[in-house]
């Protein structure tokens, strides 16, 4: 199994007690929670990045609530 990186986020968040997890763009395709929307997080994402699912949630939402041309 690959070693998790630290991001900054990670760093400021165990600063204060708290451990924000992130994980990779495939680890994040392969749960569940965004099985039906596979293709559009599959297009938001980048590969070598790691993101918290918060984080994972408000892109979707932005996308979703997007202007149309």
């Amino acid at each position: 199994m690959a070693a998790k990186k630290n991001t900054a986020t990670e760093k400021d968040t165990a600063a204060k007690g708290q451990v924000l997890r992130t994980f990779s763009r495939a680890q994040i395709l392969a749960s569940g929670r965004y099985r039906d929307r596979q293709d559009l997080v599959s297009a938001l994402l980048q590969d070598g990045r790691a993101y918290g699912i918060e984080e994972v949630d408000k892109l979707v939402e932005e996308f979703l609530k997007g202007k149309v041309n």
